[in-house]
């Protein structure tokens, strides 16, 4: 579903800026657009009904000046080929404009939005009004055989059901309208081409024929040939209607180059018809009638069983004349909306390219002119303003002579002053009342869509339209192939029905009936194309869109994608895989892939569905590739229904991930020495501790010292938190020894004095004073032992994070090493932020188990999760103060053949622009001193590619972050 977006130019068309419109310009602020949905042989059927027009328009300006209609007729064709090549100029540097050319008028005199409003309106008005005459034309014909049988004819109900019926099918989509053109309007063009053709010779060879030229040519006067060439340019001005199609078409090119095609069929059809009709049907009697007229001619030529004939013509363009007139109009008003000169309510469009809004005023001023039903007055009315709107397209050429997009501006000024003529000698030769009212009718069209856009009625306005498209998407009709099946034999029914009624009147004028079984064969064929356009058409969309999805998804991925035959030899590529294996798209269609990745077996079936392997490049260089292969069934007809394998391989360069894997891991390993080298100073520190407590002071300012080298290796990596909480764990018992050394050296020397004053004799108080004496010091130095052991316990934990070579493969209480995990972390964050204070829940599975995993390197994950998460909730306590309480929460499942680890907080969430960034190395949020943007991306390598599991995380601004760790319990293959 769309709203009319500017496209870029493409196939070598330029596009102009435009200057600001003065309503809001829609191509800069929608989130919509005019679908390309067309193909160039649909937008080319409708630029030929025009041309199928020409014999409702011949007849009465023949009946009015005679042979002297070809003078009416040759200058018109003239003008009109030559807009038609100046149309397709301007298409080339507008493609994304629809409506044709008065949306390029009104373009072209942006500098005059008003003037340009005014003339596109005109123009619609025109080509609007030709609907109902056309729904009136076909209900007379049937009148007139109906009558002849002696049937009532119900004449109102024939006019409102050939004017609705394009509009049914209509607001099921353009693609179902152009289809269903297409359909008639090739047989009907075929048809009045060989009249033509054939007419032309018949004349010219035929014994029989009256003569090519006329003998005898009736007055003729300048006002006679004014009123009747403003009454004929309808025809020979509107030949260019695939212009009105450009921004639809896949293929702009294709489109605008139909214009030079159908403006040379304008002579042989429209020029030579004309010409044959003047010459075989000069009985007088005949009058203006259309039917009549061509009849008369075709009996000259094919004998007298021609009538249903005529009738095909005669139904067929009326019925093509309303399907183009239901698709033209809405695009017009569609483009003036889209460029801010109407209602934005008319540039909503649906992705099946309906126009809703404009379907519907359309429809409503069809209505109203079949109402007045008076057509000589609504064809005077409203073709002041399609000469007004021409009048000022030949204007505006003038005005931008010197424009790469015009052509012969001298002629368009020509052109524009023989305009001004016809427009006020013919027009007021029509009537001055009918001319003054056809000037002030676009006028009042424009105040109305003024009035409407100030209501506060749903309809008027973008958004109702635009949820009612996105709606009827998601609307699925359940048995609807049934519902075809249905519709389509009813309408058999019908025609049968209908037919037998036919049959019984027959016997009494046989040509009548076949007449109006012409006439009912159409209308059940349009009807019956209709239905099947609106029923199977969206499916076939459907199914064309997902195709042209899945070949762009092809094309564009990012990584190598090859398919491979039951051999494993390559048959398709896509770009990607160029690049990847450093070979054209020839040289890699028809290798096998186990010769450019020597590492793959022999055959497909053997191969591993992910593996690594390594190309040598034509230039000697080497990549690391990573190889996933998928199969997928294919049907061969040729192999008498046999199933043959295909494979899909998706092959991705990860050399530069590699490199960037060893340099981490070479740095990981040197910064581990550097803190074994560390830590084995601190122990034998906290040994010197427990051995020398008369060096204190000495022994606390190297700890300080050690401390502070740590801290500088700390930024480094992830090991910062750790370290600096082991430190101030060690800092709360050396205090304690500290202060009991004091009193232990103090309770010393009292026994000494006790001993050397009482050396001689000892009595038993003196005994009893020693022993108590002996008794606290003994004490005192159990505590100083048992606190130092608290000291070694914190500084082995330490070493067990530290290691930093990955581990070995062992049965692993997970429980029991979050809970490890958990108090490392803790104390990391104390020891940087004094006041961190963080409620901690557990909810462990007992029935977990042991589980196969590297506990180093798992450990590390759920110290950085959790160091992280411990990070986010006090960063959040510090911004809302008191009243917020950290929480920390984790829990562990057991589920069938895994185990998942959920570690969440109350933080302020993750935000979605940096949620994808959150795993790639080095992307951190913290400030630089605080964090190096591994973390998360270790950890997801450790889990995901180390032990095949998953990591997942969920979060939500302002509320909290979940991360969940998914591991295999089953790692047999995984070890291997």
């Amino acid at each position: 579903m769309a709203i009319g977006i500017r496209h870029q130019p493409e196939n070598g068309y330029h596009s102009e800026p435009t200057q600001p419109f003065p309503r809001e310009n829609l191509n800069s602020r929608s989130l919509m657009r005019l679908p390309r949905t067309l193909t160039a042989v649909e937008t080319s059927g409708f630029g030929l009904t025009c041309q199928a027009n020409w014999f409702t328009l011949a007849p009465a300006i023949q009946a009015a000046i005679g042979p002297n209609a070809i003078f009416v007729w040759l200058p018109g064709i003239i003008i009109g080929m030559m807009i038609n090549l100046q149309v397709k100029r301007i298409g080339e540097y507008f493609p994304e404009m629809a409506g044709g050319t008065p949306n390029y008028t009104t373009r072209m005199l942006k500098n005059y939005p008003g003037l340009g409003s005014y003339v596109a309106i005109g123009y619609f008005l025109s080509w609007l009004a030709t609907l109902p005459i056309s729904a009136l034309v076909i209900t007379q014909l049937i009148k007139v055989n109906l009558d002849s049988l002696g049937v009532s004819c119900p004449e109102a109900l024939l006019a409102v059901s050939f004017t609705l019926l394009p509009f049914i099918l209509t607001f099921s989509g353009t693609r179902a309208l152009s289809i269903l053109h297409a359909f008639f309007v090739l047989p009907t063009v075929g048809v009045l081409l060989i009249f033509s053709i054939y007419g032309l010779f018949w004349l010219a060879f035929s014994p029989d024929s009256p003569g090519f030229f006329p003998t005898t040519w009736p007055l003729f006067t300048f006002i006679d040939w004014a009123k009747w060439f403003y009454f004929g340019t309808y025809i020979y001005y509107c030949c260019d209607s695939a212009a009105c199609f450009v921004a639809d078409s896949r293929n702009p090119t294709k489109t605008l180059e139909f214009l030079k095609i159908s403006a040379l069929a304008m002579l042989p059809i429209i020029l030579g018809g004309s010409w044959v009709l003047m010459r075989l049907a000069t009985d007088p009697g005949l009058k203006d009638d259309v039917f009549l007229n061509v009849l008369a001619a075709c009996q000259v030529l094919w004998g007298p069983w021609v009538p249903p004939l005529v009738t095909f013509l005669v139904v067929g363009t009326g019925l093509l004349s309303c399907a183009t007139i239901v698709s033209n109009c809405p695009r017009m008003l569609y483009q003036l909306a889209v460029d801010g000169h109407i209602s934005p309510t008319f540039a909503v469009v649906s992705r099946r390219g309906v126009f809703g809004f404009g379907l519907v005023l359309v429809l409503v001023l069809s209505l109203i002119c079949l109402a007045w039903g008076n057509i000589p007055r609504l064809v005077a009315i409203t073709n002041v303003g399609f000469v007004v709107c021409l009048t000022m397209f030949h204007l505006s050429l003038w005005l931008r002579r010197g424009r790469p997009e015009v052509r012969w501006p001298w002629w368009s000024l020509a052109f524009f002053v023989l305009d001004v003529v016809v427009l006020v000698v013919g027009g007021l030769a029509w009537g001055w009342e009918d001319f003054i009212i056809g000037l002030f009718f676009p006028l009042a069209v424009l105040a109305v869509d003024a009035g409407m856009s100030r209501i506060a009625f749903a309809p008027f306005h973008p958004s109702w339209w635009i949820q009612r498209y996105r709606n009827s998407s998601k609307v699925k009709i359940p048995d609807f192939v049934a519902s075809q099946v249905v519709v389509l034999i009813l309408l058999i029914v019908s025609a049968v029905a209908i037919g037998w009624i036919f049959c019984l009147k027959l016997y009494a004028n046989s040509s009548v009936g076949l007449n109006l079984l012409v006439v009912l064969l159409l209308t059940v064929a349009f009807v019956g194309v209709a239905v099947a356009c609106w029923t199977s058409l969206p499916q076939v969309i459907s199914m064309d869109e997902a195709r042209e999805g899945a070949e762009q998804l092809f094309t564009i991925a990012l990584d190598a994608i090859v398919v491979l035959d039951e051999n494993g030899v390559i048959r398709q590529t896509n770009p990607a895989a160029e690049s990847v294996f450093g070979i054209g798209a020839t040289g890699l269609i028809g290798s096998y892939l186990n010769k450019l990745l020597p590492g793959l077996a022999a055959q497909p079936e053997q191969w591993l569905s992910r593996s690594e392997q390594n190309l040598k490049l034509p230039d000697g260089d080497s990549r690391i590739l990573e190889v996933a292969i998928s199969d997928r069934f294919s049907q061969d007809a040729s192999t008498t229904n046999q199933d043959l394998q295909e494979y899909v391989a998706i092959v991705r360069d990860i050399t530069d991930r590699k490199q960037a894997q060893e340099a981490l891991q070479k740095a990981n390993e040197e910064l581990e020495i550097k803190v074994e080298e560390r830590t084995s100073e601190l122990t034998h520190t906290v040994e010197q501790l427990q051995n020398e407590i008369e060096e204190r002071q000495r022994i606390e300012v190297n700890l300080r010292a050690m401390q502070n080298q740590i801290v500088v290796q700390e930024k480094l990596a992830s090991l910062g938190s750790l370290t600096a909480g082991i430190a101030h764990e060690i800092r709360n018992p050396l205090n304690f020894v500290n202060n009991f050394s004091e009193l232990s050296a103090e309770l010393t020397e009292e026994l000494f004095e006790k001993i050397e004053n009482q050396a001689e004799r000892l009595d038993p108080e003196t005994s009893e004073d020693i022993a108590e004496l002996l008794t606290d010091l003994t004490a005192n130095l159990k505590k100083i032992n048992q606190h130092g052991q608290r000291a070694d316990k914190i500084v082995g934990n330490m070493l067990l994070h530290s290691r930093g070579q990955s581990g070995h493969w062992e049965a692993t209480d997970i429980n029991s090493l979050l809970a490890e995990y958990i108090n490392l972390a803790y104390h990391g964050m104390r020891a940087k932020e004094a006041n961190f204070n963080i409620t901690i829940e557990t909810d462990y599975d007992n029935d977990i188990g042991q589980v196969e995993v590297v506990p180093q390197d798992i450990g590390r994950v759920f110290l950085n999760i959790i160091s992280n998460a411990c990070y986010a909730a006090h960063k959040k306590q510090e911004e809302m103060g008191s009243g917020f309480s950290p929480i920390l929460d984790v829990k562990t499942r057991n589920l069938e053949g895994q185990i998942e680890i959920r570690i969440r907080d109350n933080g302020a969430g993750i935000k979605p622009e940096i949620l994808d960034k959150i795993f790639n190395p080095f992307f951190t949020t913290k400030p630089p001193a605080e964090g190096t943007g591994l973390g998360l991306s270790i950890s997801q390598d450790v889990v995901v590619q180390q032990h095949r599991g998953e990591l997942k995380v969920e979060t939500e601004v302002g509320n909290y972050t979940e991360f969940i760790i998914t591991l295999p319990k089953k790692t047999a293959e995984i070890q291997e």
